[in-house]
Order: structure tokens, then sequence, then C-alpha cells
């Protein structure tokens, strides 16, 4: 009688043809155009008819994102181009993780690729590499806290550096990637070379960006329609989208046009809309009290939906630094609910979940240590590799019905 394969070994072959779908999927099946996706490859095909010295001083591109992709965009089709890239983000933090945290743990490598392939981490947009940036520079903090290292290689300072010239969402991540560093250099001098590395980088960055700061004032981020938005910003459009939606006035996964946000701003006046985030979180607080319960409880849907227990991580490090003083639990636990809570607060027509990757990936970092250290029942370990094969079961399931019938992932959702 032929012996069956271990349980996490029947869940590493899964998540394998899980993750093979959803590259077939994301790659070759679904339809570019979508979303950010679709304005990155029109900004990127204008580049190549322009010259890359014309991207960069349009100021709708991210620097460090356009240096990865612009060669290949002479290769492949603008938008296919942006999903190779985004591939290679995934791969890398897979074999990265592991060989950094050389966990060697099966359970820890079935977790972590499935929710590498979860969710939409291989659409064309600068989300993964910000995330990349990001996770190296929290994985390298982990390990300093664990007291695996002495001090986080120069190359984490480099990527945090650099992930603030990628994407404006970063500033969302500021407060942590602060956090990160006190914990690493209290009670530490800062080397020499350490202020080299980050100075360089920093100096770098500016100098790549001057065509944009001469021509626009500012570095080349990913500023959607900066000529369409007819004096308004994206904090206002976002506010004007949930009010209508909230109203039945508009479908869900979409946003108002510049033109309506423009209009209603024209016949209710200047203060009928938030131009700010912040200002969105103080302009009605009942409704920031209805959408934050509303997004917070989305956000754990979905979230489990990609990265089972490891969304409900919060509760384990609080607990683990406030029983054991855990830092890393604490530091871990703590990153991940506060860009939750962020997240939560703001007023966003929709939540796009790959936007806490970062602490996500820390999450399911956390559940592994918890598991390697005892601290908690077995039963953690058993529950979450038992959700991971349901969902991974689940989300094979809709990626062939999705390939095999060719619909767009979100009329699914």
């Amino acid at each position: 009688m032929a012996k069956l394969p271990a349980p996490n070994q029947a869940l590493k072959y899964l998540v394998f043809f899980y993750a093979a779908l959803s590259i077939v999927y994301w790659l070759f099946i679904l339809a570019p155009g979508i979303g950010d996706e679709g304005l990155m490859s029109l900004y990127l095909s204008e580049g190549n008819k322009e010259g890359y010295y014309w991207l960069i001083q349009k100021g709708n591109f991210s620097l460090p994102y356009s240096l990865l992709v612009y060669p290949l965009s002479f290769i492949f089709p603008s938008y296919f181009a942006l999903r190779i890239v985004s591939l290679a983000g995934v791969i890398f933090l897979y074999f990265y993780l592991n060989r950094r945290l050389n966990f060697k743990s099966q359970n820890f490598k079935n977790h972590i690729l499935f929710y590498l392939f979860s969710g939409s981490f291989l659409l064309g947009t600068n989300d993964n590499l910000l995330f990349c940036l990001l996770t190296v520079f929290f994985t390298e903090v982990y390990l300093v806290l664990v007291k695996r290292q002495e001090r986080i290689p120069l190359y984490a300072l480099v990527c945090m550096i650099t992930s603030l010239f990628t994407r404006q969402m970063v500033i969302i991540y500021s407060p942590i990637i602060l956090a990160g560093l006190i914990l690493v250099f209290h009670q530490k001098s800062i080397f020499r070379k350490e202020y080299l590395a980050t100075l360089s980088t920093i100096l770098v960055w500016f100098v790549l960006n001057i065509p944009s700061i001469q021509a626009n004032g500012f570095i080349s981020f990913d500023n959607k329609d900066t000529n369409q938005q007819m004096g308004m910003t994206w904090a206002q459009r976002q506010y004007l989208s949930q009010i209508n939606f909230n109203a039945g006035k508009l479908p869900e996964f979409t946003h108002v046009s510049w033109e309506e946000t423009f209009d209603y701003v024209q016949e209710n006046g200047e203060a009928s809309l938030p131009k700010t985030n912040v200002e969105s979180i103080l302009f009605d607080p009942l409704l920031t009290l209805q959408e934050f319960i509303k997004d917070f409880a989305y956000m754990i849907y979905s979230g489990f939906r990609q990265c089972g227990l490891g969304v409900f991580f919060p509760i384990l490090g609080v607990w683990g630094f406030l029983k054991f003083g855990s830092r890393e639990l604490g530091y871990l636990g703590g990153a991940q609910l506060f860009t939750m809570l962020v997240i939560s607060l703001m007023i966003i027509s929709y939540i796009e979940i790959r936007w806490l990757a970062p602490v996500f990936i820390m999450g399911i970092i956390g559940i592994e240590n918890v598991n390697r250290s005892g601290k908690a029942s077995n039963l953690l370990d058993v529950s979450n590799q038992l959700i991971l094969f349901v969902l991974g079961l689940y989300g094979s399931w809709r990626y062939i019905n999705l390939i095999l019938e060719k619909q767009p992932f979100l009329s699914l959702v």
C-alpha cells in the first residue's frame, strides 16, 4: 500500500499548484489595463516613444521602479513587463525570507508561498517593489531583535531609503520604520559606513529625480492623472467616491471621475470635501467611525482568506510582549495592528489588501516564531496548516474557473 504524504508535504504540493495557477492567471489570462496597472502601462508605453528622460520628467512614474521595468518594456508589451517584475519580486521575497530567516520549516515555507501568490501581488504596479524593500528592512530589524545579528546590514538601510522614493504610500509605514530604527540603534552608536550608505542613497535618488524636480517641483512618484485632476486631490476624489457608494450611486471597486469631483466642489463649495487624508479622518467623525468598523472588518475577512491566522497575529504579539517581554513579538504585532488601524481610519472607496503585505508577512514570521519557541500550544500550528489547506483548495478551484472562463478577477470577488 502506497504511503500517504505527511500533512505539511501534502500542503506543499497544493500550495505549489496554487502558485502555478496564480502565475497563469495573473500573467497570461487577466486582461491588461485595470486600475493602476493600466495607468502605469500607458505611461511606460509613452516613455518608450518619448525616451526615459521624458518619463522621469513627467513625474508620473516611480523612478526606482522605472529602472527595473523600462528595459523590459522594449522586449515585452508594457503591461507584461510590469507583471514580470511583480513576479520577480514575489519569487525574490520567497527565497530571501527562507534564506535570511533560516527557519528550516516546511510549514513556514508553505505559509509564505501561499500568501505571496494570493490576491493581486502579480498585477503590474510599483506596490510590489515597495513591499519588497520594506519587507527586507523589517526582516533585518526582526533578526536584530531576536539577537541573530548585532546590526542591520547596509543593504537594509539602502532598501529603507529607496522605499521612500518608490511610492507615496510609504508614509503610512513611516512610524514603524522609525520604531524599527529606534529599536535597532537604541544605545548604539551609528557607524560611519551606515551614515555614508544612508546619505549616499538619498543623494543618488535625488540626483536621478532632478528632471522631475525641475519640471514639477517634486520627485517622480506614481502621481496618477496629474494633468487631469482639475485642481482636485485624491483625498477629495476618494471621499466623494465613498459618499456616492454609500448612497448606492457608485458600483463597488470604482471611483468617481475627476470631472465629477470638480463639479461637486463647484456646486457645494471648497469646504464640501476634505483635501488631505488627515482632513478626511476629522471631516465627519460619524462617517469615519462607520467606515473604520466596516473597513477593519473587511480587512480581517480578506486578510484571513489570504494569509490564514496571520491576520490575527497582533493578538499573539501583544500577548507575547506583555507576558514574556518579547520585543520582537511586540514589534511585529504592534506594527501589523498599527497599519491595519491607520488604513481603516482613512476614508477610501475600497481597500486593497496587498497594501498590508509587509505587515502581514511580519505576522506570518511572528506565528512561526511563536511555534518554534513553544510559547503557544501546538494546536496553533495544526490549525493554521489546516486552514491554509482549505484556503488552498478553494483558491485553486477559483483560479481554475477564472482561467477556464477568462473572467476578470474582480467580478468574482
